[in-house]
């Protein structure tokens, strides 16, 4: 009874949860300033569900080990301030997470421009596609 309970609210949270739809691909914008394709910075919110390894820590000692892009101390200012939560709510920063939390922290990003040269075709067929793209333009996910 407890799995399918758990299995429920994972179900609901996942509901919830921000997906990269075309509404949040539309929600960016751009403009062209001396040969650049410049992003105006915007919030994006991060989300993850609690790892096993996490299950019973507490949320600043977890942000602070795996997610170094900051110092502890901002995901503490974070945490305070209400933009990382856990399931929505705002939390203490000694909350201790629990199976299923879903953490999600609200950042304002700021992308780094890409040359505002088009994309042309150079070669279709069955197997590959080939693009001649401007080379400050990633082929990856990344940010």
């Amino acid at each position: 009874k407890d799995l399918k309970k758990a299995k429920l609210e994972t179900k609901a949270l996942k509901a919830k949860r921000p997906g990269f739809t075309d509404d949040r691909y539309n929600e960016t914008s751009y403009y062209i300033e001396n040969g650049l394709r410049k992003v105006y910075p915007y919030y994006f919110t991060f989300t993850t569900f609690t790892k096993g390894r996490w299950v019973g820590e507490k949320i600043l000692d977890v942000f602070a080990r795996e997610f170094r892009a900051h110092p502890a101390e901002e995901y503490e200012r974070c945490i305070r301030t209400g933009s990382l939560t856990v399931n929505y709510e705002k939390v203490d920063v000694d909350y201790r997470l629990k199976h299923n939390d879903l953490l999600a922290n609200i950042v304002h990003r700021h992308e780094t421009p890409v040359l505002a040269k088009p994309l042309r075709l150079i070669h279709v067929d069955d197997d590959i596609v080939v693009l001649d793209k401007p080379c400050s333009l990633p082929v990856h996910p990344c940010g």
